[in-house]
């Protein structure tokens, strides 16, 4: 099972998190992030054998990237652009491959659901021949969409996260958003390894999926981490 942590976010414990994950996803100069702190988070990546991707936004460091902008497609490219070639800058002082993409925060949202700011955020990604994945979010339209042009996905779920009957995330800004105790984590992650979703009425769902994702700015998510990784090993 793949494990994996967005990073290079100034949260200070990116080590705490490595010995458990498959991939990184790093801030890329969106909502956090310089060629300074990439380079950085690759290095410590690199020693633990970590799969290293970029994790691009909205350019909006004040929210974290977390509220959605109503951008000009263009001027969204543009800065999805310049994002990757911090990224793709970084990355070339090390002989590390470009394992995936994935999108962040609001950004990450409204790709799932809205056509025209996928095909933009596709086609900037295009662009760039070293990305071997896109992580996308599972049961979603921009799945086909990416794989109609030949991009490899791998399928993601949450688990610090609460969903909704569209197998949606729950707005950050709801106060059901996010799982905040341990015993909830666990009964969350018990459902999704048994390839289901407990929405936030109740309801179970069936979902297929490649890869569980721990935001590292979650309340516990040093201890949620390790309680991940020990039922993973365990099952």
């Amino acid at each position: 099972m793949q494990i994996n942590v967005d990073l290079g976010e100034g949260g200070g414990a990116d080590d705490s998190f490595m010995p458990y994950i498959t991939s990184c996803s790093i801030a890329c100069g969106g909502h956090f992030g310089s060629i300074k702190t990439i380079k950085e988070t690759i290095a410590l990546a690199m020693l633990y054998e970590t799969n290293i991707g970029s994790h691009p936004s909205y350019p909006d460091k004040k929210n974290f990237g977390r509220k959605s902008i109503n951008m000009k497609l263009n001027k969204f490219q543009d800065s999805i652009k310049d994002q990757l070639l911090n990224f793709k800058n970084a990355l070339s002082f090390f002989s590390a491959k470009w394992h995936h993409c994935k999108a962040h925060g609001a950004l990450y949202n409204d790709i799932a659901g809205n056509g025209k700011l996928t095909d933009a955020y596709l086609e900037v990604l295009s662009d760039f021949s070293e990305i071997n994945y896109l992580i996308l979010p599972a049961s979603k339209p921009i799945i086909e969409s990416a794989e109609r042009m030949n991009f490899k996905v791998i399928k993601e779920v949450f688990s610090d996260r609460n969903y909704d009957e569209s197998l949606s995330l729950i707005p950050r800004n709801d106060n059901n958003s996010m799982i905040s105790s341990s015993n909830e984590f666990l009964i969350n992650l018990n459902f999704l390894l048994k390839g289901k979703i407990q929405t936030s009425g109740g309801v179970i769902k069936n979902v297929s999926y490649d890869t569980i994702c721990l935001h590292s700015d979650t309340f516990k998510s040093i201890e949620f981490i390790n309680i991940m990784s020990r039922k993973i090993n365990k099952n």
